[in-house]
């Protein structure tokens, strides 16, 4: 019985992760990996808040500190900028890689696989808003229809502190009151800070700058705040209007009060949630200056899912795909030729496809489309019915007009 957990969860493993390939390569993504070994000095020298203690550390045989991959965002940016020659203005890779951290809570796995896109281009309203759409897209093709998008943007809290000479420490402090919401707790600290009082009043208001677009936009509307705090909200108000034009006002929320505990995040922020489920199991967002550390600007925005978080989340439910194979061909002995040319034509379409004859025993529950070859007729059958169909060409479009197998493939 354990045995068949296990394996109904690598199954469901390994679902999602071709579900979110197909999806990121449609918005024109190509795969890329980077190695599982990096120097240590590559994460403990640029701006990032991956805590050193959770890195897993080793020494090669030269005696240099290696670390297990932590992060997978500034690596791939270190090589593409010391890539040969010019780069393109636009880059778009995904990944699908395991990434490492020491864990201090029990029963928690060191290795957890993400698959995430780094989409190399210029700022702008226009292309973060795709990103955001990609995220939700792919939330959605993995089979949740109760898809919520948290948005804020890094810039807003970081220019609304920059001048308060907080320390490290309070800093922290602030932020974790703030992430938690906790209305309670934010007026008593912020009184014994010294601070303008216009910039303690929008502090004070983080926790409730979150929910509705409208609602939040009407919100900043009455707030004293700097150009800089302005431009912020501006960007993030035409990225959300762009978004909206995808379709995606229901499923987006507003909170300016959203933290990224990754350092290198300037502008916006996402996280995604879905139904039943307590934790984000996406997180994103625009990283302008990381590549500066390495010596060239390459703007970019990116985002990971968490894939075992995922498998938890489809738990109990079905995933939106009810079939492991897309088609089965049964043919009689005299029409094995044709069962061949018609598979041959199906794969080359990507669709998933078992070919038997038909004294061999096969379960209908197993496949989306059933097709059968006799010396008589040439049959679909699926859900709907049965029906008949005279050369491949009708076969095609009979099964692009039915529910189930997507156009896309065609």
């Amino acid at each position: 019985m354990y045995s068949e957990i296990l394996a109904h969860e690598h199954e469901r493993h390994e679902k999602i992760i071709e579900t979110l390939s197909k999806r990121f390569t449609t918005y024109g993504y190509k795969r890329i990996k980077t190695s599982a070994f990096e120097r240590y000095d590559l994460y403990s020298n640029v701006r990032t808040s991956i805590n050193q203690n959770e890195m897993i550390k080793v020494i090669d045989y030269t005696g240099e500190l290696l670390v297990l991959r932590p992060d997978v965002t500034i690596p791939l940016t270190q090589e593409l900028v010391q890539m040969n020659g010019s780069l393109p203005e636009e880059m778009r890779y995904y990944y699908v890689q395991e990434v490492f951290r020491q864990t201090f809570r029990e029963n928690e796995e060191i290795g957890k696989t993400q698959a995430g896109v780094e989409y190399f281009c210029e700022s702008s309203p226009e292309a973060d808003a795709e990103t955001i759409m990609l995220a939700c897209h792919a939330l959605r093709d993995v089979g949740f229809s109760d898809v919520k998008i948290e948005i804020g943007h890094a810039g807003f809290f970081n220019e609304l502190i920059a001048d308060l000479s907080l320390s490290a420490e309070l800093t922290a402090e602030l932020k974790i009151i703030i992430q938690a919401k906790n209305v309670v707790e934010i007026g008593p600290f912020l009184e014994n800070l010294e601070i303008d009082p216009s910039v303690k009043e929008v502090l004070e208001q983080l926790p409730f700058l979150y929910g509705a677009p409208e609602t939040v936009f009407e919100r900043l509307q009455n707030l004293r705040v700097s150009e800089s705090v302005k431009q912020a909200i501006n960007y993030l108000q035409q990225t959300y209007e762009i978004a909206d034009l995808y379709g995606l006002k229901k499923h987006i929320v507003i909170d300016l009060g959203l933290i990224n505990r990754m350092g290198y995040y300037s502008g916006i922020i996402f996280q995604g949630y879905v139904e039943k489920f307590g934790k984000p199991v996406l997180m994103g967002g625009r990283y302008d200056s990381l590549s500066e550390e390495f010596g060239i600007k390459r703007p970019a925005i990116g985002f990971a899912c968490e894939i075992d978080s995922l498998v938890k989340a489809t738990a109990h439910k079905e995933l939106q795909e009810r079939f492991s194979i897309d088609i089965t061909v049964l043919y009689e002995e005299s029409r094995m030729k044709y069962a061949i040319d018609i598979t041959n034509e199906l794969r080359e379409r990507d669709y998933r496809v078992l070919s038997k004859p038909m004294k061999q025993t096969f379960h209908s529950k197993d496949s989306m489309y059933t097709i059968q070859l006799t010396e008589l007729v040439n049959e679909l059958t699926d859900e709907e019915g049965t029906t008949e169909f005279a050369d491949f060409k009708e076969l095609l479009e009979m099964i692009v007009s039915r529910k189930g197998v997507p156009e896309w493939t065609i």
